[in-house]
């Protein structure tokens, strides 16, 4: 089983990452989930790698993920945020906390589309900074459902790019900041944020 890591990042929340090489058909099925109606082999294997993640995690091979109307992963009794990407996936746990996750293999192909993301009053001069722009805002949307933002409708705080760290992004559509954890190595960019991290400004 390629449980890549499971961290405890704070009292009730947790964070487990798989590497995905396995065949599909190496991943278990829960057995009250049914995805005949999905030919995509890729998209079989995230889908089973996201519920292997979900038992090691609960040690639960029953308990299914929903989605509300926003398109945000329910979990009866816990909340949940999940994420893949080539050769990987991830998972974020909370019984009390909205989280979010967001992880991307590293490559350099956000460089074709920062026109889309980063805005002019964000100075993101590496790849790695883009990388970590990228999915600090993919994090966001997560911890911000609801609230229809836009990529533009979110700022990165100046920042020094590290292996790991932190970074602060502003909410433009709502008085607060989300604080986002990174971490950022030659395979994957990773990124999660949970909400009471939040602070909430008041307007004037």
């Amino acid at each position: 089983m390629p449980l890549y890591r499971d961290e405890k990042l704070k009292n009730d929340v947790r964070l487990c990452i798989w590497k995905m090489t396995e065949l599909v058909t190496d991943l278990p099925m829960p057995p009250n989930l049914d995805i005949t109606s999905i030919h995509s082999n890729t998209r079989r294997k995230e889908i089973l790698t996201i519920y292997a993640l979900l038992h090691h995690a609960t040690g639960s091979p029953l308990e299914l993920i929903k989605h509300d109307h926003t398109g945000r992963p329910v979990l009866q009794n816990a909340e949940i945020s999940i994420s893949h990407t080539k050769g990987w996936a991830a998972i974020v746990l909370s019984r009390h906390s909205i989280v979010g996750v967001d992880i991307e293999y590293f490559s350099d192909r956000v460089n074709r589309v920062t026109s889309r993301f980063i805005r002019t009053d964000e100075n993101m001069p590496t790849l790695q900074a883009r990388l970590v722009n990228w999915c600090a805002k993919e994090t966001v949307f997560k911890v911000c459902v609801g609230e229809d933002l836009q990529y533009f409708d979110m700022r990165l705080k100046p920042f020094d790019v590290q292996s790991n760290g932190s970074v602060y992004v502003e909410n433009l559509k709502q008085p607060k900041t989300i604080k986002v954890h990174y971490e950022l190595n030659n395979d994957f960019v990773l990124t999660y944020a949970i909400a009471e991290d939040t602070t909430h400004h008041t307007k004037f």
